[in-house]
Formats: C-alpha cells, structure tokens, sequence
C-alpha cells in the first residue's frame, strides 16, 4: 500500500475527516477472568461492546464507542471484550453477532443492540 492510504483518516458520515477527541481515553478490554468482578458486581450501569479485531464492523464502532465512553464517564462504565480471547463470555452475552453492546445495570443484562449504532444510539441505550 501507499503512505498516502495509510495516512488517511477515516470519515466521518458528512465526509470530513475524522480526528480522535482529545479527550480520548483507551477503554479497558475485560477477559473471563476479570469481568464478572468489573460487571458482574459492579453496583451502577456498565456498558460492554463484544468485537473481534477481523470484524469490519467493530472496526468502524471504535471512535465511536471511544466517544461514548469519553461521554459517559463517572456516569457509565464503558469496557470492551475480544471474542477471540473471551470465546465463553461471547457465546454467552453476544450470540447473535458482533458488534454487540450489551447493557448491565446492578450485574443483570437489561439491554442488547447487535451491529453498527449510532452514538446517539448507544447514548440513548446508558442514559
């Protein structure tokens, strides 16, 4: 590939480029041996996105959730978990596909979307 398509940024939906706030702060990537203490036990809400690193889908989802968690923070708890590295917390909580952004509210599951949301979405799904 050239340098020229490697430098380039991704889009956003109105074409202009697309810069990673500020702000950004790296979300935790949860594995089956942390999560049920991180979420499971956790008192308030907790968002979790199951992607693959392969999935061009959760590729796209990555600002994305990055600025939700920036949003949402001291509010929600925002993690992420690598199906390949977590096969059993996946079949569990993302069974229909990837990406998936499962909602836990005091350690039960209240909510699921499957696939490609808005930010407005995934806000909506926290607030």
């Amino acid at each position: 590939g050239c340098a020229a398509a490697r430098r380039r940024l991704p889009l956003t939906m109105d074409g202009s480029a697309r810069f990673p706030s500020k702000g950004a702060i790296m979300i935790e990537i949860l594995n089956e041996g942390d999560f049920p203490e991180k979420v499971l036990q956790a008192p308030g809400k907790v968002l979790v996105e199951f992607f693959a690193t392969w999935c061009p889908h959760c590729q796209r989802m990555m600002p994305i959730i990055n600025d939700v968690a920036d949003a949402v923070a001291g509010r929600v708890a925002v993690y992420q978990v690598d199906i390949d590295q977590s096969p059993n917390l996946a079949s569990t909580y993302a069974p229909n596909g990837f990406p998936t952004f499962a909602l836990f509210e005091g350690g039960s599951e209240v909510e699921s979307l499957v696939g490609e949301q808005s930010e407005q979405r995934l806000r909506d799904l926290v607030a």
